[in-house]
Formats: structure tokens, C-alpha cells, sequence
């Protein structure tokens, strides 16, 4: 008995285990807001860690402490400060141990608060003015001269010398025109004079975040 060829059913739905389903992609703000949520945590782990380590610098690096004691007055009158302060790395390296203010011949040089007179002469090549104020603290002016002694009492803003010339191998800080070099010690260390005019801002550590 002949066989009869058989014709293969048309529009036949295959099973649904010969295409498996693919995984609908998630949308793009959601997959944004994942990535978030495992970041985020990492961010402010990191800000956190950056302000624990400035806190450790900070306790480290000896700075005075104000406290309530009133800001001294800048020693100059409508001068620029030219150079900043600059720490050295070793005790007797390299750096700027003080400020400069732009300055002329025979501008006035004003005590910054109230003091004693504890030096008056030459230091080397430059006539040299120390004042020593309450909490072992000693401000130097340089090149100045001035006709008060040793022991004697000076208030807030009372003229103490002027800016005169130093000897011809002194080196002046400010190359094209003269400088007032402003100092400034606490014990025996230098210290930025900034901080007792009040023109140094003092660090701001991170706040603490609690990640989510």
C-alpha cells in the first residue's frame, strides 16, 4: 500500500522550552539608583576617613589656642602682606619663620598688644625689636629702629619704632622695595603671626554622615 507523503502543520507554536524567556533589562533610573546605593556608602566612607586623618594632623601640629584672649593688632598701618609663613621641615631647615609687609623708610612699627621690651639692638646685619606678651609669647620686628629699652612697658597700638635701613649685606625679603619681617614664638617655637591677628582661618573638619 503506497504511502501517502504527509505535509508539516503550518503555524505550529513550538514548545516554550525550545526559546527560553529572556530577562527583561531592568530600566536605566533603576539600575542608577543600584549603583547609588553601593556607592554612596564608599563616598562617605572616604569624606569620613579624610576628616579623621585632618583631625590627626591637627593634633599633631602645635598651634597656640586663643582661647577668649582678643586678637592682636596688625604692627603696620595700610601695608600688604607680601609673604605668608611657611613651617620648615626640620628645626633648623629651610622656610619663612614669620610674614613681610610691604613697607617705606620710616613708617611706623605699633606694638600689637601689650608688652615688654625684651630686646633692642643689631642681630647680625639688622637692627632687631623683640616684645614679649602674656603666655610666653615673643613678636620680633625686622629691620627697625627704635630709642626704648629693655624692661620697658608698651600698650596696644603705642609706637615702638620705624623701618630703617639694615647694613649692606643684609638680605632683604622683598627684593624691589623694603619689608617689615613680622615673627613671632611660643616657648622657643615659631609660630605664624597670623594666628594672633587673627588672619588665619583655622581649619573646618568634616561632619560625621551616617550612611544609609
Amino acid at each position: 500500500m503506497p504511502l501517502s507523503p504527509s505535509l508539516p502543520a503550518r503555524n505550529r507554536l513550538l514548545p516554550a522550552r525550545v526559546f527560553p524567556r529572556l530577562l527583561r533589562p531592568k530600566p536605566i533610573r533603576a539600575r542608577i539608583k543600584h549603583i547609588r546605593k553601593v556607592i554612596e556608602p564608599q563616598k562617605i566612607a572616604v569624606l569620613q576617613l579624610a576628616g579623621f586623618l585632618t583631625l590627626s594632623v591637627t593634633w599633631l601640629v602645635p598651634s597656640p589656642s586663643l582661647g577668649s584672649e582678643t586678637f592682636w593688632v596688625p604692627p603696620v598701618i595700610g601695608s600688604q602682606l607680601v609673604n605668608s609663613y611657611k613651617a620648615a621641615d626640620k628645626a633648623y631647615g629651610s622656610g619663612h619663620r614669620g610674614v613681610d609687609y610691604q613697607v617705606t623708610l620710616g613708617q611706623g612699627v605699633f606694638a600689637p598688644s601689650d608688652a615688654t621690651v625684651s630686646f633692642v639692638g643689631k642681630v647680625v646685619d639688622r637692627p632687631v625689636l623683640s616684645l614679649s606678651h602674656e603666655g610666653n609669647l615673643v613678636s620680633s620686628y625686622e629691620p627697625v629702629c627704635s630709642s626704648l629699652v629693655v624692661g620697658q612697658e608698651v600698650a596696644t597700638g603705642e609706637l615702638v619704632a620705624e623701618v630703617c635701613e639694615a647694613d649692606q649685606d643684609y638680605l632683604q625679603h622683598c627684593p624691589d622695595s623694603f619689608c617689615l619681617h613680622f615673627s613671632t614664638r611660643k616657648d622657643g617655637e615659631y609660630l605664624s603671626p597670623l594666628w594672633f591677628t587673627g588672619e588665619l582661618a583655622p581649619s573646618r573638619l568634616l561632619p560625621w554622615i551616617e550612611p544609609n
